[in-house]
């Protein structure tokens, strides 16, 4: 019971948020609820189970613009389903909304717990928990924490120890629902994929249990390798045969109106997210190297010998990309968030070219190395899985236009929290107590980002609310997409009108 006070607090804090209604037509929260999660969940109600990709409705209101979200409509579907069978009324719906929100966090308090210890576990769990955008999530009727749910679920399920086609089958049907809840959240296969390639019997006599670190045991063949990775494979096909049915009804990987908004990769999202990690990676490193544990000095040097030169490598490498990629603020360009507006006043103090950030830059390349330190650390197995989920992470989100904090933060605070645990957990340190040198950090960047949050929903949403200002937006003009090339068979105009 102790580990649901912190999804209990951030529950109750919220709740009036939820009750009364806050609303201000200029802040983003408010924003994406009323012009395209409220919307959609209203329109799901009506045709549930059925959950219209393309077309209306034919019973919607013609008075109401349509704005359906750019995402699967999982979230929404399950809202719906609420609406549809309860008759919760708008507020009833949103309380719903986060009371889902404080589950999913209740649930991550608990995985974390089940390697950390309840004490650590709440540590690590309090910055996510305190985090504006995981906040904006519960308190307003939005979609980012069902999709974070299947990000640490699927995640811890590939770190654990053992794999067997039961493992295959739940991870499976999982990232069938992750997709559609989120379509991008497909890069959670890749994870998966390198656990059961990881999980691998060993070959011969002194064979160990998969996951094992005992030194001078047989390896794995390619053979049982394969062997291991084929139920795998087999049990994420849907997923990825869903993906590739939403690409033939949109015309691509997201709804036909969405597609002037996302035009295509952006690579600015691997210097923000290597800042982030590194950024938020440096509270939770006294609990990772287990500060005031017996013979952590030792342990620590020892790793910091063996990947000195890999941290130096990730780092050089990370300051080149960092380099050539735009790393400044540029809201049109994709590039939104606090993190970037803290690197544009860097840059007033700096004569560095106007696509570069040094503050950007350097926190890039200060994060690759840490990571690389940091995950010296796990397990053999874990640490190549968790560096999967990193780079799947990476790739997802690099494939698209929007490069916003919103996403990068809740990840870095959701995967170091994960991580932290899974590392804390293989060096099984005595059930004395935690030394507080591991505590602290985390506590205090929870603290902060607490005030933060509080800052920004007071100066964005309460306050504009309370004074009476507008509550509801104008309708958004998303860019148009560029007109189709003949070779799909079908005009332009036949498109537009269908989309």
């Amino acid at each position: 019971m102790a580990l649901l006070l912190l999804p209990l607090a951030y529950a109750l804090l919220l709740s009036p948020i939820a009750v009364l209604d806050v609303r201000h037509a200029g802040g983003r929260a408010t924003f994406d609820h009323v012009l395209f999660h409220e919307h959609t969940i209203e329109q799901l109600a009506r045709t549930w189970p059925v959950a219209h990709l393309v077309d209306p409705p034919e019973d919607a209101p013609a008075a109401k613009p349509r704005h359906f979200v750019a995402m699967t409509p999982g979230f929404h579907w399950t809202l719906a389903a609420a609406q549809r069978f309860t008759g919760a009324g708008p507020g009833a719906l949103r309380l719903v909304g986060l009371g889902l929100s404080a589950a999913i966090l209740a649930g991550f308090v608990l995985v974390l717990a089940r390697w950390a210890g309840p004490v650590r576990a709440v540590a690590l769990a309090a910055p996510l928990c305190a985090s504006v955008y995981v906040a904006n999530s519960g308190a307003w009727l939005l979609a980012d924490n069902a999709g974070w749910f299947w990000v640490f679920a699927l995640l811890a399920l590939a770190v654990r120890a053992s794999w067997s086609w039961r493992t295959a089958v739940v991870a499976g049907g999982g990232l069938l629902l992750a997709v559609w809840t989120r379509q991008n959240l497909l890069w959670l296969a890749l994870p998966l994929w390198a656990a059961a390639w990881l999980a691998a019997p060993r070959d011969g006599p002194g064979g160990v249990t998969p996951g094992s670190e005992a030194a001078g045991t047989p390896r794995a063949s390619l053979g049982s390798r394969a062997a291991s990775l084929g139920p795998m494979a087999l049990a994420t096909l849907p997923a990825v045969a869903s993906l590739g049915y939403l690409y033939t009804v949109w015309d691509g990987l997201v709804p036909f109106e969405f597609q002037g908004q996302y035009r295509g990769a952006n690579p600015s999202n691997v210097p923000l997210q290597l800042a982030m990690l590194g950024m938020l990676g440096i509270w939770f490193t006294p609990a990772i190297v287990g500060v005031g544990e017996e013979g952590w000095r030792a342990r620590a040097a020892e790793r910091l010998r063996a990947v000195r030169w890999w941290m130096l490598s990730a780092a050089g490498v990370s300051l080149v990309v960092a380099v050539l990629v735009p790393t400044t603020l540029a809201p049109k360009q994709g590039r939104a968030g606090l993190v970037w507006q803290l690197g544009g006043l860097a840059n007033a103090l700096s004569p560095a070219p106007e696509h570069l950030s040094p503050l950007l830059v350097l926190a890039a390349s200060f994060g690759a190395g840490l990571l690389v330190f940091l995950l010296a650390f796990a397990p053999r197995r874990q640490r190549w899985v968790l560096a999967a989920g990193l780079a799947g992470f990476g790739i997802a989100q690099s494939a698209s236009f929007e490069v916003w904090q919103r996403y990068h933060e809740p990840f870095a605070l959701l995967f170091l929290g994960l991580a932290t645990a899974v590392i804390v957990g293989g060096r099984r340190p005595p059930a004395t107590g935690t030394p507080n040198a591991q505590l602290l950090p985390p506590f205090g960047l929870a603290v902060v980002l607490a005030a933060l949050t509080g800052f920004v929903l007071w100066t964005k949403e309460i306050d504009p609310w309370r004074r009476g200002e507008p509550t509801r937006p104008n309708d958004p003009r998303l860019p148009a997409p560029q007109a189709p090339s003949a070779a799909l068979g079908e005009p332009a105009a036949a498109l537009t009108a269908r989309g």
